[in-house]
């Protein structure tokens, strides 16, 4: 049976530490309330000045048809690891939409992303934000429809602030992870391939993770012979599912597990706020196809005990808004039109600390990735879905 992490604290701590033995998590649950705090104070300050530039900037909506429009817009996120934290994160960008809408808006979080998708099947909330693969998913569940596309920096260092650079393109790879010097203990051989995962214990994050679950499970189906669905992989390792990213890395830096998956951006956090020391992403530049030559450079020049990728996935689109598609479509147009409209307004982006973007209006992006329509842009994800449904 998998075992289940959620958070921190986990259904396997006293398997995993020992009844006498809770120093690890202690340990870190520590540093990250320290951290905590630090992050609190600096997204209240920031949620106070992004008030002062939309009382500046709010230009009235009565040109706007407001016909059947809710009376109130409920955006709904993933809660991760600490739920009170994530409405915290998302406070800025609620208080933007509220003032570009002229309308309240709230944000209520789910324990999983499978619990957002039933709120919003339920009409608990009207958009959400919850990853590609639970997209999806809410495409046929809950009739959620795409709208605009999540983008921003990696990383930034103490001091900077998010600004729109049309580079970053939408889309990022999950990665297979381990410590180097990790072994096989079955095998003995170093873990550094695909084939080296055979009856290890691995992280997932989620059954309707894309990066942390259906996108890794995907690249093994295709790569190693005799495995043709979700459950021949979690029969060929021995799978745990961590709850968010960030406790699948805390897995593997415990030793819990000897590899995981998660998407690049979750190694350059867990390298900037010192948790963990990570090998490669030179200038914290993710969305970069490795070849395997790179990969094997990296994996040689990395010390041992820190985290280092040996494999990627196919590219990944970016998480999208989705929104019910049975809402009006003024509605619709609104919200979508202040979305795309933060990376025009430098003051709104550092606060909101990303921008969003529809690469089925941008020429280059389109022809490249053959897109008519948003909602093409997810072609590749309903293709894992296909795969991956009966897990």
């Amino acid at each position: 049976m998998p075992c289940h992490y959620y958070g921190i604290f986990s259904a396997c701590y006293k398997g995993l530490y020992g009844e006498g033995n809770p120093e690890p998590i202690k340990n870190h649950f520590q540093h990250m309330r320290g951290l905590y705090k630090m992050k609190l104070i600096v997204r209240l300050i920031a949620v106070v000045a992004l008030a002062a530039v939309l009382g500046a900037t709010l230009v009235a909506q009565d040109d706007v048809d407001r016909t059947d429009w809710p009376e109130v817009f409920s955006f709904g996120r993933f809660a991760g690891d600490d739920s009170s934290e994530a409405l915290l994160n998302a406070e800025p960008i609620r208080a933007y939409l509220e003032a570009e809408l002229g309308m309240p808006v709230t944000v209520n979080v789910g324990s999983t992303y499978t619990a957002v998708i039933a709120a919003m099947a339920a009409g608990q909330v009207d958009a959400m934000e919850v990853g590609p693969f639970s997209f999806v998913i809410a495409e046929r569940e809950a009739n959620a429809e795409p709208i605009a596309v999540g983008a921003s920096e990696s990383s930034l260092d103490a001091g900077e602030v998010a600004v729109y650079d049309p580079e970053i393109r939408p889309f990022y790879y999950s990665v297979f992870v381990t410590k180097k010097g990790n072994v096989n203990p079955v095998t003995g051989n170093p873990i550094r391939t695909l084939a080296d995962l055979e009856g290890i214990d691995y992280a997932f994050v989620d059954p309707a993770s894309t990066s942390g679950r259906n996108a890794p499970v995907m690249r093994l189906i295709n790569e190693i012979d005799g495995l043709e669905t979700p459950g021949d992989v979690d029969e060929w390792l021995n799978p745990i599912f961590a709850g968010s990213h960030p406790s699948a890395m805390l897995a593997l830096i415990n030793g819990d597990v000897l590899a995981g998956s998660t998407y690049e951006g979750n190694l350059i956090n867990q390298r900037t706020e010192g948790l963990a020391e990570v090998c490669g992403f030179e200038d914290d530049q993710t969305g970069v196809t490795l070849t395997q030559d790179t990969l094997d450079e990296i994996y040689d020049d990395c010390p041992d005990g820190s985290l280092v990728v040996i494999a990627q996935t196919a590219p990944i689109p970016n998480t999208p808004v989705a929104i019910r598609a049975d809402l009006p479509q003024s509605f619709k147009d609104a919200v979508q039109d202040a979305l795309l409209s933060i990376k025009d307004k430098p003051e709104v982006l550092a606060e909101i600390g990303r921008w969003y973007v529809d690469p089925s209006t941008d020429d280059v992006l389109a022809d490249e990735l053959g897109l008519e329509t948003l909602s093409d842009f997810y072609d590749v994800v309903r293709d894992i879905a296909a795969v991956t449904a009966e897990q």
